[in-house]
């Protein structure tokens, strides 16, 4: 009887734990993303790859580093959204930038925009919800859409671009 217990308690907490789960799903996860490639650099120590792979739902398709050791690097994807980054040890940021340095050790990305079918209202407050910074949601006239901002850990700027109308 008592190791009936024990089983059915565990059984309990397992279920329990895997309804939490369930819970910590990402915002994006039923989002369709448009196919689109972003690839930016950043410092070997950075976390910006799990930041993008749990914000945005992405699995890891392959992980790997420079012959010579100057960086290392991941490939993920949702569907036919990809996003690669490079990890380099000799990262400059834009402030460092100097005559003969080279392209490919700048930081980051100034912005970049994909579009998508979501809610931006909706899709606005569960990234919040996660304290993603979402920003404001802009009306751009010229181009006739509505965007959402969302900043990454490392101050790159990526906007969520709706088709319909708010």
């Amino acid at each position: 009887m008592k190791n009936t217990l024990i089983l059915i308690s565990a059984l309990i907490i397992s279920f329990n734990v895997t309804g939490q789960k369930k819970e910590l799903n990402n915002c994006l996860d039923k989002v369709h993303l448009e196919p689109s490639f972003i690839a930016f650099t950043t410092h070997k120590n950075s976390e910006l790859g799990n930041w993008y792979k749990n914000t945005f739902g992405l699995e890891i398709v392959k992980e790997f580093a420079f012959s010579d050791g100057s960086a290392t690097g991941v490939l993920m994807k949702k569907g036919e959204f990809v996003v690669e980054i490079f990890f380099r040890n000799d990262v400059l940021t834009k402030s460092e930038l100097k005559q003969g340095s080279n392209s490919e050790q700048w930081s980051g990305f100034m912005k970049f925009g994909f579009y998508t079918d979501a809610n931006l209202v909706t899709l606005k407050a569960c990234l919040k919800s996660k304290n993603i910074n979402a920003g404001r949601i802009f009306k751009d006239d010229n181009l006739g859409v509505d965007l959402l901002q969302v900043i990454d850990p490392e101050g790159n700027i990526v906007e969520i671009i709706s088709r319909h109308k708010k």
